[in-house]
């Protein structure tokens, strides 16, 4: 799946892939990825940065996680798991279907975690009954919010003792049948007063609503808990989304009625306390990171189960209007395209009108909801408009918008600013200055000033966020496992109302205590450098000292260019001296790329040198010059950059892979300096592979198959999506990577765009068929007879796509090139954006920061035998909780072929090979959170839109258009890896 999740920020660790030692993504993931794509916030940072040192100990206390109890993993659990395996092998798997589960892994040390999962039990024989509400005449999306309260307040058969919870729009769920000939429910919103050009117009409808209940189904917890203990039952329960939706909904009531809890997120299963007891930090641009807990029912072997995890997630900071403008621009400028875009969705106070009471009888200003600022196209859509509004230009102040007062013929134009000290006697602060929203529509716009605005508490933050507020949320969220634990058992618990016994109203009584899991710590690969040195990692992580990269690049003729601002030469907040002049580091970064195996001469001079301000248009202009000049005379240029903010990456990586041809390599100035090793080491990684070399190889033994027959192309796949802020013109990107031989060190690809929003990669036939002709150049002629792919960023309800649209895509590039027998091909969907956490039970299995020890694997307990599935946690973390990543099998012929896995233990193959891959990122000496090449698919179309952003400007904006071609890469970087 691709999209964010309501309120959870997209935290990325670093903006592009080569400024030099840039934090990359951390234990999570995205961008960009459109609505639903969420991330948690309790990421351990640095997993993919290069070297760092592991290690065991600390001084910490024990913690509640380690001293506490501890139960043994369900033997009744494990013993199904067999026997359900066991039957299975015995039956046929129908086509269409997903990829049955094989065996369970036995290789590692096992060990025994706990798992953020508690058991449910339920109120014998209990049904639940699901009803639709019916409004008539509709009714708006706010309206309805004000119904619902209203009808959950005051109709009378929801106050008879039965259990009634809701998820906020239009489904109730109850613990009894309602009777038949029940009456519907009537009520009506008091209207408040008429504001800005709506005055003199009709009014909105604000009632009597009439609303009936119509039934929809119901729900049996005890037949489903058989199906799930049947061992013949091969398929989903019956219904079995719209029973865990139930489910989820019957949760969700305590919090429901805690006026002191917002409910967030797609399925409404995030919940964050917003009043005395919430934790938060302001995080800059008007936003705050919040921490809450996110709810999901789970269905696992022979077990309904609740998982229940911390969640950190970035909202607006309630009050008033022009704090949020103000903070805005102090991160963006007078960006007024984009604050547009910022504001749109955000619900605010109407403070200049009346209270009227709302649906749980509260009596509060009137909300509206902010379309965006003022614009020039308001109230122009259609033919012939009459009297249209005066709108200087997008975001004008109270001065500069005018709207028709009176009827057609009769009346005259009035500034927002004369309309509310006529009608309010209020004198507008902020006339001249501050944007006018509007909160109608776009043919029938409602203008408020700014300062009459209030910002409604608990509303998730959705533009894509600026890198400061990126290093705030996590500085924030970055907590150890025993902080996690802890806050889960205790507030978690009680928030839900678990502790309290509250759940038992709705017939529900999940567990206090987390369930047990067996796990298994897998051996790390050993790695091959240069002069077949052999480097054994530990705890993660290696490093180069005295090493040769395995394959080492030829460069024939390099030099540096540094865009420089004019405040580079004042002192850093470190006190380290300005960055004055690129020769002492280019010279030490000379000898180190040398000292790494390296074949080039020193870098040419002089160095180029040109300054990049404020103007973006000139700034454009610039870098285009320079890289013209450099085109036809070198290959390769390193880049050095003031910082990480503003459009310079963008345009370089624009200018240098798409236009001329140039690879770059950009670092920061001031990080740039000729005594640090390590950051000069960090950087020589990226050229390496940037340029074609290889940096570390695995061992054979740690390759398995892939390097003893030397036949298999291993793929990664993306997809991501625009973000809110991004323009609406946007469309989506895929990329793809892969490896060029059995190596494994190589991983070039390409990006392409497709349609806006859509999750299947829609020209995967022609991504595959360039990627086997590379391997068919690189490997004698011979195509692969083995492709493995890693799907990213795909949901649970996506992986029916994944089977029935983008494997008959690759089927079709194989029907394309293959001449005789085609290949074996095996799809793995890996998945990051979940809620599932283990807990060391035990202090010798857990690492420094008190996480599992790095190659965790966990495939019995929280998992479901009828899909082949496991969690592996690769990495180490440097701080902060490890997030394992979810592997599903969608489509297997390669680890169930015995004739090709010799070793026939399928699923042991595959969970040992996706762990050794894990080590193969390259530009770092730390194993990452997740499959390399999915890694690396997500990075190059994290690059993609940095490429589209750069056209969409350099095309001034709005007459940028995008087509087939728009992120082709110039014929000179097809085959590099130029997004690392």
């Amino acid at each position: 799946m691709s999209g964010r999740a309501h309120g959870d920020l997209p935290i990325r660790g670093g903006r592009g892939g080569d400024r030099g030692g840039s934090r990359g993504r951390g234990d999570g993931g995205s961008s960009s990825r459109g609505s639903d794509r969420g991330y948690s916030g309790d990421r351990g940072r640095g997993s993919d940065r290069g070297g760092g040192r592991g290690g065991r100990g600390g001084s910490e206390a024990p913690s509640r996680m380690l001293t506490a109890p501890v139960e043994p993993p369900s033997s009744r659990v494990h013993e199904f798991e067999d026997r359900y395996v066991a039957e299975a092998a015995k039956t046929r798997t129908e086509s269409g279907s997903l990829a049955r589960r094989p065996a369970y892994g036995t290789q590692g040390r096992a060990t025994v975690l706990r798992a953020n999962f508690f058991t449910m039990e339920f109120k014998p024989d209990i049904m639940f009954h699901s009803y639709r509400l019916k409004i008539k005449p509709d009714a708006k999306r706010g309206q309805q919010k004000f119904i619902l309260e209203s009808m959950l307040r005051k109709y009378p058969l929801f106050n008879q003792g039965i259990g009634v919870a809701t998820d906020g729009a239009t489904e109730i769920v109850t613990t009894s049948l309602l009777p038949k000939d029940r009456a519907s429910f009537t009520c009506s919103m008091n209207s408040g007063h008429g504001h800005g050009q709506e005055s003199g117009k009709p009014k909105s409808f604000t009632g009597p609503w009439d609303v009936t209940l119509t039934f929809d189904s119901s729900y049996s917890p005890a037949d489903m808990a058989a199906c799930l203990a049947d061992i013949n039952h091969r398929e989903e329960i019956d219904k079995e989304a719209s029973c865990i939706r139930v489910l989820n909904i019957l949760l969700s009531a305590h919090p429901f009625k805690d006026p002191g809890i917002v409910i967030i997120g797609k399925g409404r299963n995030k919940f964050f306390p917003i009043d005395k007891r919430k934790q938060s930090v302001a995080i800059n641009g008007g936003a705050e990171a919040v921490r809450g807990y996110f709810s999901s029912v789970r269905i696992c072997a022979t077990r309904i189960m609740l998982n229940l995890n911390v969640s950190h997630g970035a909202f607006f900071c309630p009050g008033p209007l022009p704090r949020i403008i103000h903070e805005f621009k102090s991160l963006h400028g007078e960006n007024r395209d984009v604050l547009d875009r910022y504001l749109k969705g955000l619900k605010v106070y109407a403070t200049h009108l009346e209270p009227r009471e709302n649906g749980s009888g509260v009596k509060e200003k009137p909300i509206k909801s902010i379309l965006g600022v003022a614009s020039p196209r308001d109230g122009r859509i259609g033919q012939n408009p009459v009297n249209p509004p005066q709108v200087e230009r997008l975001a004008s102040s109270a001065d500069n918008v005018k709207f028709w007062m009176g009827d057609e013929n009769k009346g005259k134009y009035i500034s927002v600013t004369e309309y509310f000290f006529k009608t309010y006697n209020k004198r507008l602060t902020y006339h001249d200055s501050l944007p006018i929203v509007n909160v109608g529509t776009r043919e029938r716009p409602v203008y408020l000033p700014a300062e009459v605005c209030e910002v409604l508490p608990g509303q998730p933050f959705k533009p894509e966020p600026h890198s400061i507020q990126r290093q705030n949320m996590i500085k924030f969220s970055c907590r150890r496992p025993p902080q996690n634990y802890e806050s889960i058992i205790t507030e978690g618990l009680d928030i839900m109302g678990i502790s309290g016994g509250h759940t038992k109203a709705v017939g529900i009584r999940p567990g206090k205590e987390m369930i047990t899991v067996p796990a298994r710590i897998l051996n790390p690969p050993n790695l091959l450098y240069g002069g077949k040195k052999t480097t054994n990692p530990r705890n993660g992580s290696w490093n180069l000292i005295n090493t040769k990269f395995s394959q080492c690049a030829n460069i024939s003729k390099w030099t540096c260019i540094w865009l420089r601002k004019h405040h580079d030469t004042k002192p850093t907040r470190d006190n380290d001296p300005p960055f004055t002049d690129p020769e002492p580091s280019m010279g030490a970064f000379y000898r180190k790329l040398r000292d790494h195996g390296l074949s080039l001469p020193a870098p040419s001079k002089p160095y180029l040198e040109a300054y990049v301000d404020s103007d973006d248009k000139t700034n454009r202009q610039t870098i285009k010059g320079i890289f013209k000049k450099l085109m036809n005379e070198f290959p390769f240029v390193v880049v050095l950059l003031s910082g990480t903010e503003g459009k310079i990456f963008d345009y370089v990586k624009f200018a240098g892979d798409l236009k001329t041809g140039i690879l770059t390599h950009c670092m920061v100035a001031k990080k740039f300096r000729p005594t640090d090793d390590q950051y000069l080491s960090n950087n020589a990684m990226k050229v390496n592979l940037k340029l074609g070399g290889c940096n570390q190889l695995l061992q054979p033994a740690s390759a398995r198959f892939i390097g003893a027959a030397k036949t298999t192309m291993v793929v990664g796949l993306d997809v991501t999506h625009p973000s809110s802020t991004d323009p609406e013109i946007f469309p989506s990107v895929a990329a793809i990577v892969a490896s060029t031989d059995y190596r494994m060190g190589q991983w070039p690809g390409e990006v392409r765009i497709q349609t806006r929003r859509q999750e299947h990669i829609e020209f995967l036939k022609e991504m595959m068929l360039t990627r086997l002709s590379l391997w068919k150049k690189n490997n004698n002629g011979n195509l692969p007879q083995n492709i493995l792919v890693y799907r990213d960023g795909v949901s649970e309800g996506q992986f029916p796509m994944v089977l029935t649209q983008e494997l008959p895509k690759i089927q079709a590039a194989a029907e394309a090139v293959y001449r005789g027998s085609k290949p074996n091909i095996t799809i793995v969907v890996c998945g990051k954006r979940h809620n599932v956490r283990f807990y060391p039970t035990n202090s010798k299995d857990q690492d420094r920061t008190s996480n599992p020890l790095n190659g965790c694997v966990v495939d019995r307990g929280v998992t479901r035998p009828m899909y082949w599935d496991f969690y592996l946690q690769a990495q180490a973390p440097l701080q902060g909780s490890a997030r394992p990543a979810h592997y599903i099998v969608i489509h297997d012929e390669i680890f169930t072929n015995s004739k090709v896995n010799t070793d026939r233990k399928p699923a042991d193959v595959l969970q040992e090979l996706t762990h050794s891959i894990s080590y193969m990122m390259g530009r770092a000496t730390r194993s990452i959170s997740y499959s390399t090449p999915a890694f690396l698919a997500d990075k190059f179309c994290d690059r993609g839109r940095k490429y589209l952003l750069a056209h969409y400007h350099d095309s001034e904006s709005s007459q940028a258009k995008f087509s087939g071609d728009t992120l082709a890469l110039s014929n000179h970087c097809l085959n590099n890896m130029v997004y690392i």
